[in-house]
């Protein structure tokens, strides 16, 4: 396989078989991850991704599993909460069951990451300084935090929250770092954020040094036509690879938003050496930085349609 290839697919996708349209049982779920992170193809995978709510259902499934390489690592989901006292209070409610279960599997397990969505009422900034006052007490390492932020009004708010995240994070401690995390889809057509949106908060997250992390709507490489929706929906490599090429060329919002919405697969490439979109390319190094600083990961409740898409194109 290509080196290239490798880098740029390695531990891109987050199990999310727990969540909408898969929504599989919680047993199920975790051994179809145990069954993926095995499998020939494991490397594909990052994380398991569990509300922070639901840990407690998953620790006697994680005691009896045979886990092969350790520590699992988790993706642990806050429940969030639309003005600050609500938010406030289910932070503290999450970062206590991650305690607890931190706690009790040791170095079994690992929560590396906390995603929680940013309260539709409120300041940024209190939201990350509570944020990172819980997840301080969660473990030796505390998980990074993802923070979502809103992209179907179309209006500018991504960018100004991104900034507000930014600051607060950087203000707290500028060795802990925060993140964006965007959702690219839903369970019907009005759930699919426009490309317009997307270009927006990739290029405010790479302006403000905020990695991001994708969910949903993203289980093919490529933009395509969905036909029971009705709409364009996004695909991973293009998110991918907007981000990665925006971070080793300083692209503007405009040529994000041509990367993002490109419908022509064979526009891009992987090889030994190189990422390309049409006429842009980056090589490895590139490549490497972009998945760790510009995009990390997507959640996908499907690991096999991702992959044998990708097996299909001959990048795997």
């Amino acid at each position: 396989m290509p080196i290239t290839s490798r880098a740029f697919l390695t531990e891109i996708i987050d199990y999310a078989g727990l969540f909408p349209p898969a929504k599989l049982p919680m047993a199920e779920a975790f051994s179809r991850f145990l069954a993926h992170r095995a499998s020939e193809d494991g490397w594909l995978l990052a994380r398991f991704v569990c509300p922070a709510a639901r840990l407690e259902e998953l620790s006697p499934l994680l005691a009896g599993a045979d886990l092969g390489r350790t520590p699992i690592r988790i993706a642990a989901l806050g429940a969030g909460g639309d003005d600050p006292p609500g938010f406030c209070a289910a932070i503290e409610r999450d970062a206590e069951a991650m305690k607890a279960f931190s706690d009790r599997h040791g170095g079994a397990a690992l929560i590396d990451v906390f995603e929680v969505k940013l309260p539709a009422h409120g300041d940024p900034p209190e939201v990350v300084d509570v944020t990172f006052h819980h997840l301080d007490d969660v473990a030796a390492r505390s998980p990074v935090a993802f923070f979502e932020v809103p992209l179907l009004d179309n209006r500018h708010e991504p960018i100004i929250d991104a900034i507000a995240v930014a600051a607060a994070s950087h203000r707290i401690d500028e060795n802990r770092r925060a993140g964006l995390k965007i959702r690219c889809g839903g369970l019907d057509a009005a759930a699919v954020p426009g490309v317009a949106a997307v270009a927006a908060v990739i290029t405010a997250g790479l302006a403000t040094d905020l990695p991001l992390k994708a969910t949903q709507g993203l289980h093919h490489p490529f933009r395509h036509h969905d036909p029971s929706f009705g709409v364009m929906l996004h695909g991973f490599v293009n998110l991918f690879a907007a981000s990665v090429l925006a971070r080793a060329h300083t692209l503007d919002e405009e040529a994000v938003r041509a990367i993002i919405g490109e419908e022509d697969p064979k526009a891009f490439g992987l090889s030994d050496s190189a990422l390309r979109w049409r006429d842009l390319e980056t090589g490895l190094e590139g490549v490497v930085e972009g998945r760790l600083r510009a995009m990390t990961s997507f959640g996908s409740c499907s690991f096999a349609e991702p992959r044998d898409d990708l097996a299909g194109l001959g990048w795997l």
